[in-house]
C-alpha cells in the first residue's frame, strides 16, 4: 500500500508536545488529508484517540511506501520508508537543549520543519541548514469555565519544578489561598498541600477554560501546546521569559505575566487582581498546503467489516475478552490486518 502521509515518532507517551502534534494534526486534516502515524511504542489511550482519526500503524521492521514522510527527532526507520519527499520536524530548541545537529541524518531529507522561528533560527545558526517555517497545527475548542491555578506538565528541573516550589512559597508568603491543579505522573513531587495532582488525561480544555491562570515555568520551551490552549479559551498564563513567548503572542500584563527566570520578581498582588478579557488568535499554520493530497481511505476501511478465524488463544483488547482458538469474530478490515499481522487470525471464507 502506498500511502499519501507518514508522520513516524518512535514513541508516543502519555504527555508531551509531539503527541499533542499529532492528534492536532489528525483532528484537523485527517479527515480530508490521508494521514497515517507510525510509532514503535504507543500510549494506549494515545493510541485510542488517534486511531479514531487517522491510520496508525506499529513499526516491526516492514518497509512502508508513500508520497510524504514527515519524521519527529528521531530517523531511525528511514531507510525502511520510500518516499518522493522526506522532512525532518524539528520540535525543540536545539541550541538550548545542546542536542547536536549532526545526530540529524541529511543524505535522503528533502528540508527541514521549524515549529517556530525561534526553532528555526537557533537549529540554523548550529547547523547552517536551512529550516522551513511551519507552526504546529490548532483548533481551539468550545470551553467551560471553572476558576484555579493550572499546569500540566513533568516535574522535572528542565520543566520548572523549583520554580513552581517558589512560585508557591510566593502564594503562601503573601497569605493568600489557592488551588493549585498539576496533571501529571509525578505525583507528590512537590509538598505542598495546596496542590492537587490529577493523572495525566488526553483532553484538559475544560479544566484549563475553568482556570484563573495556566501556569508554565519551563527552561526552554520549543513552542508550548499549554500556554497556546490556555490563551486560546481566554485563559491567562503565568510563564518563564521563554525567549519563544513573544511569537506565541504572550504580552506581559495584557493575557499573561512573564516572570524573571531566576523568579526574583512575583507580582503576587497583580496576579490576584487578575486581567481584563482579552481576544487570542494563535499562529495559522499551513499544513494544507504542504501535505500530499489525496482521498483518506482510512474510514471506509473502518466500516469495511470481514470475518476473522482466531489461529491461537489471545486477549482481545477491543472485545476486552479472551478469544479462543477457532473462534469466528467479526472486525473491520484495519483490525483485521492487525490480528493476520499479529499471527493470531486468519480471514474466514
Amino acid at each position: 500500500m502506498i500511502y499519501k502521509n507518514v508522520f513516524y515518532f518512535h514513541q508516543i507517551n502519555v504527555i508531551g508536545g509531539v503527541e499533542t502534534f499529532f492528534y492536532e494534526m489528525a483532528k484537523k486534516y485527517g479527515e480530508a488529508y490521508d494521514i497515517c502515524i507510525i510509532y514503535k511504542e504507543a500510549d494506549p489511550n494515545q493510541l485510542l484517540r488517534l486511531s479514531k482519526l487517522v491510520r496508525c500503524i506499529k513499526y516491526t521492521g516492514q518497509y512502508f511506501q508513500c508520497k510524504k514522510a514527515f519524521l519527529n527527532f528521531t530517523m531511525d526507520i528511514i531507510d525502511h520508508i520510500e518516499a518522493e519527499e522526506y522532512y525532518q520536524i524539528l520540535h525543540a530548541d536545539y541550541k538550548a537543549q545542546h542536542i547536536s545537529p549532526n545526530s540529524v541524518r541529511s543524505d535522503k531529507l528533502t528540508g527541514y520543519l521549524g515549529v517556530s522561528q525561534f526553532v528555526c533560527d537557533t537549529f540554523e545558526e548550529i547547523s547552517g541548514k536551512k529550516v522551513k517555517l511551519m507552526y504546529n497545527p490548532f483548533t481551539p475548542k468550545e470551553p467551560k469555565q471553572v476558576l484555579h491555578l493550572i499546569s500540566a506538565t513533568r516535574l522535572t528541573k528542565e520543566k520548572g519544578k523549583n520554580r513552581m516550589i517558589q512560585f508557591a512559597n510566593a502564594l503562601d508568603a503573601a497569605g493568600r489561598k489557592y488551588i493549585w491543579t498539576v496533571f501529571t505522573n509525578d505525583v507528590n513531587a512537590i509538598n505542598n498541600p495546596n496542590i492537587i495532582y490529577m493523572k495525566p488525561r488526553l483532553d484538559i480544555i475544560d479544566y484549563i477554560a475553568d482556570a484563573d491562570y495556566l501556569v508554565q515555568l519551563s527552561d526552554t520551551e520549543g513552542y508550548s501546546y499549554s500556554i497556546i490552549e490556555a490563551l486560546s479559551v481566554g485563559t491567562p498564563v503565568i510563564i518563564t521569559d521563554l525567549p519563544v513567548c513573544k511569537e506565541m503572542g504572550v504580552v506581559n500584563g495584557k493575557n499573561g505575566y512573564i516572570l524573571p527566570f531566576d523568579m526574583s520578581r512575583i507580582p503576587v498582588q497583580e496576579i490576584y487582581r487578575g486581567l481584563p478579557a482579552f481576544q487570542y488568535k494563535p499562529n495559522e499554520d499551513k499544513w494544507g498546503e504542504l501535505l500530499a493530497p489525496g482521498k483518506n481511505t482510512y474510514f471506509e476501511d473502518l466500516k469495511t467489516m470481514v470475518l476473522i478465524e482466531a489461529t491461537a488463544e489471545y486477549n482481545d483488547i477491543q472485545l476486552q475478552r479472551l478469544v479462543e482458538r477457532g473462534e469466528v469474530i467479526e472486525v473491520n478490515k484495519i483490525r483485521a490486518e492487525q490480528l493476520i499481522e499479529a499471527g493470531v487470525g486468519k480471514r474466514k471464507g
